[in-house]
């Protein structure tokens, strides 16, 4: 099966990215070059090749899938941030099931993208490939910032590489007329971008969701 396969290799690349800051030296890299070449493929593709293939009533699953990724980054993903002003979150089990839910969009995504059209879903799964290797390196940093064991960081990798294949075998039962609503779903979850590349140089990665709103001055004692 195919896109069981380009899910496999997903999950394969969320543990090499992970890998990589335990066993070399890799975790002194600018980061954000990573995230922001991954979050511009995400873009791109939910531009140019899933929204040409929705139809115009399926704009509210495209809000949908976006404010979905919005909403969970705000509440409980794990990213970098190198911004000052950063609301900490401890590494637990709602970081957890955010992480896997993700994971689980990307593999339905691929199998969904391959039965509306195998280069569609080559395309997603391409995309996908992209964000996995920064998003692992940049969990296992933060992992490790934080304190946690190698045997900790290794599960929460095996969380996010597990639910992708997840996803794919769950796709067989979804009926086709739901097809193109979850193409437009997948297409608000590209246009989210997921990890944001922060400005400026490189202070330490911390547990955190960016303060990148207008609250941000609220919370932040700097800023009067």
């Amino acid at each position: 099966m195919i896109p069981l396969l380009y899910a496999l290799v997903t999950s394969l690349a969320t543990l090499v990215g992970g890998a990589l800051p335990l066993y070399t030296r890799l975790r002194l890299i600018e980061q954000r070059y990573l995230v922001a070449f991954a979050s511009g493929a995400m873009v791109a593709i939910a531009l140019f090749d899933l929204i040409p293939e929705m139809e115009t009533h399926n704009a509210v699953a495209l809000l949908l899938g976006f404010f979905s990724i919005y909403l969970l980054e705000k509440l409980v993903m794990i990213h970098a941030c190198q911004e000052a002003e950063c609301e900490t979150h401890a590494m637990g089990w709602p970081a957890l099931i955010g992480i896997a839910a993700e994971s689980l969009i990307d593999g339905l995504a691929i199998a969904v993208g391959f039965s509306v059209a195998p280069a569609l879903g080559l395309l997603i799964a391409l995309a996908v490939f992209a964000h996995e290797v920064p998003r692992g390196l940049t969990t296992t940093v933060i992992m490790q910032q934080a304190g946690y064991s190698r045997s900790k960081t290794w599960a929460a990798l095996l969380v996010d590489a597990g639910f992708a294949p997840l996803g794919v075998l769950l796709a067989g039962l979804i009926p086709v007329s739901a097809f193109e609503p979850l193409i437009g779903f997948t297409a608000g979850v590209f246009l989210c971008g997921r990890e944001r590349p922060a400005a400026g140089g490189p202070p330490p990665l911390q547990l955190a969701r960016c303060a990148g709103d207008p609250d941000r001055r609220r919370t932040d004692p700097a800023a009067g």
